[in-house]
């Protein structure tokens, strides 16, 4: 069926969001720090052996996440960079490709979910315009579809699954492919010949309903199964779409409302490519991460190597009875549900009431949309409507509305749980939103361009620039020479040769960078390959403050004499004022033969640091526009400083 274009504006309006969409994806904005731990960290460990720090649900004792969805979203963009870039030995991958790497994988997983949106309202006769318009600018998909969260994934396959519903309730009832309203003009209507001559002819009659498509079938069994593997919640939200198929399937075998042998036959027939779908990729995915996580080991001899899961899938299936299979297979869905039905786990993440994401989450994610929302339930609850003419619309609703009453009932409630619910809300609403104009827009855009822009332009914004700074000096640094009385050695980045490694002196130089009061510094962003950057002579260390007191921070930090501490920054200072400002000074210490080492301290603007003598502009880089919401109240109290990132050459 063809489908009329969109008309210019409707484009024009929606190239500025995606523009608008792609500033916020570029933008150095940090939600949560499961964005980075729960997909890139573990990919580019994968991929170009960095030093990185694997989160608790990707521990291989106790895997709770599997590794499916991260390879795909991250862990094949990260190949494409590295055959992109090429694997040089004196090169190093930049934290900003890195970084943009991810952003614009994900910046094309919204598109996908623009183009899910935009096909349910046309398999329901919705307006189209008014449905990507409206998840175009919403700041769920302007800044959480842009960051390689799962819950975007979870958003994405949902999608998926939805478009791929409605095609299957298409085949089952053709006829709603017309709309109720047109419908009702042609059956009124007291000619029944249009202009041109045409008749047209309605059949009311009752007409056994086409079976489900068994490829179709097979393709939805498939998606529950990689959404119910990316976050156990997907099956709540999925459930309501399985239920609206075993009805379908039902209805089609038993049509006439009669119990019968070859109806139930015909009902487990058409079931049985649902459950194959379901079936082979749960299978395919306990298999995969049970390799992944060494878990189930397959080698060639009974003591040999373990085997790859390339070398496994290339194996002539021939040869499968020599191989030797040891281990186990892992469940990592299994894992997860009994991790998070354990409240003492649940504490370790935080605890809030049950009415948290109703009261709080939803308003701030949704808006006066989230408002329509509620009205709408309140209105077909009284009007005892618990159905939609629109079976998609109904299943697709009671997704949303399963899915924020089990999500509720957790104890541990974040906004970022309930992305998903956008589906439900722009299908079934935008059909409201069409008649209410400017009574709507005003408002939600003006909400949605101020959270877009406070959570994907400035909150956290200044650790990703912070870190990028950091590596290029810890890594990229040359032009090394003896400066004072030879403790010391003053050193140079030069911004033409992005990633390029220091270049061996015989000297070993080392960085540790802390973070105090910082969300956790992904260290993929570093792209620190130890291997790699030893044979160079240089080496960085990361540590992760951020539970310390201002107390213990600066007494461990503060082990020197003050004299030494005052020569160094005099040095700095005057190199810094010295160079130009691209090339940035790095100074090290000795603290050996040819052993050189120098320390960062990273903190925002928010943590008062003026008693102390490094709070000095010439020994510090400030770094703008990074919002730090932990400390609030020290925000508040400084505004214009709290407002940035600081970089401490100590």
């Amino acid at each position: 069926m063809q489908h009329r274009p969109f008309s210019r504006a409707t484009w024009n309006i929606y190239l500025v969001f995606l523009a608008f969409r792609l500033f916020i994806a570029l933008s150095p904005g940090y939600i949560h720090p499961d964005e980075f731990f729960q997909s890139a960290e573990i990919t580019a460990g994968n991929v170009f052996g960095f030093k990185v720090d694997i989160p608790w649900e990707y521990q291989p004792e106790l895997p709770c996440r599997s590794i499916i969805v991260p390879a795909i979203t991250t862990g094949i963009p990260y190949l494409f960079l590295k055959r992109w870039v090429g694997t040089n030995p004196d090169h190093f991958f930049t934290s900003r490709a890195l970084f943009l790497t991810q952003r614009l994988a994900f910046v094309l997983v919204s598109l996908i979910i623009d183009w899910s949106v935009v096909t349910m309202a046309r398999q329901i006769r919705r307006s189209p315009s008014i449905a990507l318009l409206l998840v175009a600018s919403s700041y769920v998909t302007l800044a959480y579809h842009t960051h390689p969260f799962s819950n975007t994934v979870e958003t994405l396959v949902l999608a998926l699954s939805a478009v791929v519903l409605g095609k299957i309730i298409q085949q089952h009832e053709p006829s709603t492919t017309l709309s109720s309203t047109a419908l009702s003009k042609t059956a009124t209507s007291s000619h029944p010949a249009s202009k041109s001559g045409s008749s047209i002819s309605l059949s009311t009659g009752p007409h056994q309903p086409r079976p489900s498509p068994i490829h179709l079938t097979f393709l939805l069994g498939v998606l529950f199964a990689i959404g119910t593997f990316t976050r156990i919640t997907f099956a709540v939200f999925g459930f309501p779409f399985g239920v609206m198929l075993l009805y379908l399937n039902a209805r089609a075998s038993f049509w006439n409302g009669r119990m019968t042998l070859r109806g139930l036959v015909a009902f487990v027939q058409a079931c049985i490519p649902l459950a194959i779908g379901l079936g082979s990729m749960s299978a395919a995915a306990i298999f995969i991460d049970s390799i992944y996580f060494g878990k189930l080991v397959i080698s060639r001899q009974s003591h040999g190597p373990p085997m790859t899961l390339m070398e496994i899938f290339t194996t002539s299936p021939l040869d499968w009875p020599s191989l030797s299979v040891q281990g186990s297979l892992t469940l990592t869905m299994w894992n997860n549900l009994q991790y998070n039905l354990d409240k003492d786990n649940l504490a370790l993440h935080g605890l809030h009431p049950r009415f948290f994401h109703l009261l709080l989450n939803f308003p701030v994610l949704f808006g006066n949309l989230a408002l329509l929302g509620l009205t709408t339930i309140i209105r077909k609850v009284i009007a005892r409507e618990w159905s939609s003419r629109s079976k998609l619309v109904t299943a697709l609703s009671y997704s949303g509305i399963c899915g924020m009453v089990v999500l509720s009932s957790m104890p541990h409630q974040e906004a970022r749980f309930l992305t998903p619910l956008i589906l439900p809300l722009v299908i079934s609403l935008s059909g409201r939103i069409s008649r209410l104009g400017r009574k709507f827009w005003p408002l939600w855009l003006v909400l949605n361009a101020v959270l877009a822009i406070v959570f994907g332009v400035i909150h956290q914004a200044g650790l990703v620039p912070a870190m990028d700074l950091i590596q290029r000096q810890s890594l990229g640094f040359q032009d090394c020479r003896g400066v004072g009385s030879g403790d010391h050695i003053l050193c140079t980045t030069d911004p033409s040769k992005p990633g390029v490694f220091h270049l061996q002196d015989g000297n070993t130089y080392t960085t540790r960078a802390i973070f105090y009061k910082t969300y956790m510094p992904p260290y993929h962003l570093f792209g620190y390959n130890e291997t790699q950057a030893r044979s160079h002579g240089v080496h960085l260390e990361i540590l992760d403050w951020r539970s310390k007191s201002k107390d213990q921070l600066i007494e461990s930090l503060f082990s020197k004499e003050e004299h030494a501490m005052r020569v160094e920054r005099t040095l700095l200072s005057t190199a810094r004022k010295e160079h130009q400002q691209q090339q940035q000074p790095v100074l090290f210490r000795r603290i050996g033969p040819t052993q050189y080492e120098r320390t960062v301290l990273v903190a925002p603007g928010t943590v008062d640091f003026s008693e102390q003598a490094f709070d000095n502009d010439g020994t510090k880089d400030r770094i703008s526009r990074h919002a730090n919401f932990d400390h609030l109240p020290e925000l508040m109290q400084r505004p214009l400083t709290g407002l940035t990132m600081n970089v401490y050459y100590l």
